[in-house]
């Protein structure tokens, strides 16, 4: 009689025992296990679920979520009403050239060269026609990763810049054994320099920002090489890029670069631009 009774399960199903049959019956004769209204434990569940499969809307071609999402939300609001929230996603609703992503989907799987007109920051728009190969997004914006036909090389564009966009007469230009993981495997961000090389980079970490590089490594090749009670050094391998050095940043006083003299080099530059802004 769990069915009947039992909250955690939360059916209350309207089940009556027919002695004569020896059998248990509806006595609603219209309920249905399939509509009953979810229990609370469910409730919150699925409202959780929901919150997180909203970061995947921004895709025309998985557009039928939007309207599973609507659904459940109805589901969960008829059943328990408004319940706290105790998951917030960082993704902004929006994020900027996201207009692009389905038809540039579509290029990319169907292997199609197209034209698009690309206004880089401060620049005039220019017409450019590249073979598609990878979206990716990093710090709520959409990267598209390209050859140029005219220039040659995998090159890296900011759909929030792309202006407009055609499929191109020109044949798609494959790259062999492009893989997109081991491709960004040594950086961090979405700017590779061309013919750039890994190198080793130690950092010493001040204070209780330890435990924090500890639970969110820079990089994946992040090891702990020295410690101490008031500092501790890591080192990554990486290939140096403008992402690296912002994120090194980000952590103000508490990181200090101690090698390579190179990348030292680097950010006192951009140190000392700061200071002179706030002087």
């Amino acid at each position: 009689m769990a069915m009947r009774n039992d909250e955690s399960l939360g059916y209350y199903a309207p089940i009556e025992y027919d002695r004569s049959e020896k059998s248990y019956y509806y006595s609603d004769r219209n309920y249905s296990i399939t509509e009953a209204p979810l229990n609370r434990s469910d409730s919150k569940e699925l409202k959780n679920v929901i919150s997180m499969l909203r970061q995947f809307t921004g895709f025309n071609h998985l557009s039928g979520i939007e309207n599973i999402i609507h659904k459940l939300e109805l589901i969960v609001f008829e059943s328990r009403g408004e319940a706290k929230q105790i998951v917030q996603l960082e993704q902004v609703s929006t994020i900027p050239g996201q207009r692009w992503l389905d038809p540039l989907y579509n290029h990319i799987k169907e292997e199609e060269a197209i034209t698009i007109q690309y206004a880089p920051f401060g620049k005039k728009a220019d017409s450019v026609t590249i073979s598609p190969y990878l979206l990716k997004e990093y710090d709520h914006r959409w990267y598209l990763y390209a050859l140029n036909h005219s220039k040659g090389g995998l090159r890296t564009y900011g759909l929030e810049r792309i202006i407009d966009m055609r499929k191109s007469l020109q044949k798609f230009h494959p790259i062999d054994n492009f893989n997109p993981d081991q491709y960004f495997y040594d950086i961090i961000g979405i700017t590779i320099q061309k013919n750039a090389e890994k190198i080793k980079v130690k950092i010493k970490v001040i204070g209780n920002q330890v435990h924090y590089i500890k639970t969110k490594p820079l990089h994946i090749s992040q090891v702990e090489i020295e410690k101490k009670p008031s500092y501790s050094i890591f080192q990554i391998e990486v290939i140096p890029n403008y992402e690296l050095e912002s994120t090194i940043l980000s952590y103000g006083e508490s990181i200090q670069i101690l090698e390579p003299k190179s990348m030292i080099t680097s950010m006192k530059k951009r140190i000392e631009k700061m200071y002179r802004a706030y002087k």
